[in-house]
């Protein structure tokens, strides 16, 4: 499952590089776009995180380290870029 999670951080970087670069026409990147997209991004960590927990149980593992501060990481990344997002465009 790392490889979705590594997908799902790439994406939130990427986003966040964009808010702060502004190199997108307000058009493309607005704040519904922005919400939804973290939204999805987030749901999408909850469920693979969830799953990957009953895999680990039915196959009788330990966790991953990894995964959990990963899914923790992109988390916070959606959390934190509609927030970005609504606070540069508040300046400007």
């Amino acid at each position: 499952m790392r490889p979705i999670f590594f997908t799902l951080l790439t994406v939130s970087i990427l986003l966040i590089i964009l808010i702060i670069s502004r190199k997108l026409p307000e058009k493309l990147l607005n704040g519904f776009s922005v919400i939804s997209l973290s939204i999805v991004i987030g749901v999408i960590t909850v469920q693979v995180t969830y799953y990957d927990a009953i895999i680990v149980d039915e196959i009788g593992l330990g966790g991953d380290p990894t995964i959990f501060f990963l899914a923790f990481a992109i988390l916070g990344l959606s959390v934190l870029n509609p927030m970005l997002f609504f606070w540069l465009n508040s300046k400007s």
